[in-house]
């Protein structure tokens, strides 16, 4: 069963509070147990992505979350798309995500840092 898009907003929004409070419990309570994360070395499932997510949060630079812009959110039926930045170190971030009973079953992510 799809999503609407209130739904898939709800979930969003869940996922990225989770995420500024540095809930890994939190972050991963939000997929679904088949869920699959693409990045860019390729895509994580399971205990994978709890592992992508703790080390990411464990290893933000100092500011960082305090510097998270959002630029744009869109939500259409089942799927989200966010882009971001995070001055000085991410000058462009986008994830997209689908949800699915009220779960994530799938998201992209990818950053680009700025360079130095």
């Amino acid at each position: 069963m799809s999503s609407n898009s209130n739904e898939t907003q709800a979930v969003v929004t869940n996922h990225l509070g989770a995420f500024f409070k540095g809930s890994i419990d939190g972050v991963v309570q939000d997929y679904a147990a088949d869920s699959v994360l693409i990045v860019r070395d390729g895509p994580l499932r399971g205990q994978e992505i709890r592992g992508f997510f703790s080390n990411f949060i464990d290893t933000l630079p100092v500011g960082f979350l305090e510097a998270f812009k959002m630029h744009r959110q869109e939500f259409v039926g089942d799927v989200g798309y966010i882009v971001w930045e995070a001055l000085p170190w991410v000058s462009l971030g986008t994830d997209t995500f689908v949800v699915r009973d009220g779960k994530i079953v799938m998201q992209t992510f990818a950053c680009h840092p700025v360079s130095w």
